[in-house]
């Protein structure tokens, strides 16, 4: 034991000691007890609980709990839960008790194989999240390399058609907007807002001579059970959506009853659960299916590129961080390909 004992003013003992830490500094410890031997074994117990942290982080489960406990400090909840989600129900199922330092990416790939059955958005998040979680072990010095590396995620095997209205049942939602909730699903049909960014909306978001829709904030889950608006939209960029004359009018006509566009009863922000049941609301005795908000987003964008629209800028309204997201709503159904074979030329 490199260290030594004094008599404090009180009474007590103070042991202090120079300890080796893992990050290979070299710090100085004290211990304050009412007799020497108190004091040493405080010391012991201070050691014998650093031997059991050291052999904890050797794990995946054991650094993988480490490094979740420092996230939740430092990212937005949202993507705190994202990664608490799938390391507790995918990685820590599968690795969770083999050695960080034997981990292979045999071991990775077989984890992926296990989750192919998922969503491609899934498995993006799972291995993302295995593969944040080995680049700090390995800043950290607990393994020499990270298994992840030279891993892709394969896209799905199937390309899956997007759900869309068709334009008689846009027609009829259009034709309903004077009921409750109407400002709503014309920002949604006219502008394509995300929902979380409809319930953030504030009048003096809205430039209405310019026609133009400033996205600044979305209601977000800010803790368990606790949502509120945070000024960063999905993408962490502000962005500007114009609209035609169609929102323009809905929006002249719209009652201004609180700083927010589609408020709450009480005139504060819409939740997440309060929004989707006066959607819902909205649909009833409607002769109209019933898709999710997004799928108006969808629609929207559809029916963008179908008008001619050219995928940048689509991709630029939408907020999408990359035109290959907007790519996949250049789908045609089975009676747009029926008329574009019909003018084949020869």
């Amino acid at each position: 034991m490199n260290g030594s004992f004094r008599k404090k003013s009180n009474g007590s003992v103070e042991l202090r000691v120079w300890l080796d830490m893992p990050d290979g500094s070299h710090v100085q410890k004290s211990f304050c007890r009412r007799t020497r031997a108190l004091a040493k074994a405080a010391y012991e117990e201070f050691l014998e609980k650093g031997k059991q942290t050291q052999a904890r982080r050797k794990s995946v489960g054991g650094w993988g709990a480490e490094w979740l406990e420092r996230k939740e400090k430092s990212v937005k909840y949202r993507t705190y839960a994202n990664y608490e989600l799938y390391f507790n129900r995918y990685i820590l199922p599968m690795l969770g008790k083999m050695q960080l330092s034997k981990l292979h990416q045999a071991d990775i790939e077989r984890m992926m194989g296990n989750a192919a059955h998922l969503s491609k958005s899934a498995r993006h998040h799972i291995f993302i999240t295995i593969d944040q979680i080995m680049k700090s072990a390995v800043a950290n010095g607990l393994c020499s390399r990270n298994p992840c590396e030279g891993i892709k995620v394969k896209p799905d095997a199937t390309f899956k058609n997007i759900t869309v209205y068709k334009p008689d049942e846009i027609a009829c939602l259009l034709s309903h907007l004077d009921r409750p909730f109407g400002v709503a699903i014309a920002i949604l049909l006219y502008a394509g807002l995300r929902s979380e960014e409809v319930m953030g909306l504030r009048w003096n978001d809205i430039d209405q001579k310019n026609r133009t829709i400033t996205i600044r904030r979305v209601v977000t889950r800010v803790a368990k059970g606790e949502f509120a608006p945070m000024d960063v939209t999905k993408n962490e960029r502000v962005r500007v959506v114009t609209y035609g004359e169609q929102l323009a009018a809905v929006l002249a006509d719209a009652p201004k009853t609180s700083i927010y566009v589609v408020p709450a009863k009480r005139g504060g922000y819409m939740t997440p659960g309060s929004f989707r049941r006066q959607y819902d609301s909205f649909f009833d005795g409607l002769p109209v299916r019933r898709l999710s908000p997004h799928k108006l987003r969808h629609t929207y964008a559809t029916y963008l590129i179908k008008g001619g629209a050219e995928l940048r800028a689509v991709q630029t309204l939408l907020g999408h961080s990359s035109v290959k997201v907007a790519e996949i709503y250049t789908h045609v159904d089975t009676e747009d390909q029926r008329r574009a074979s019909q003018k084949l030329a020869y």
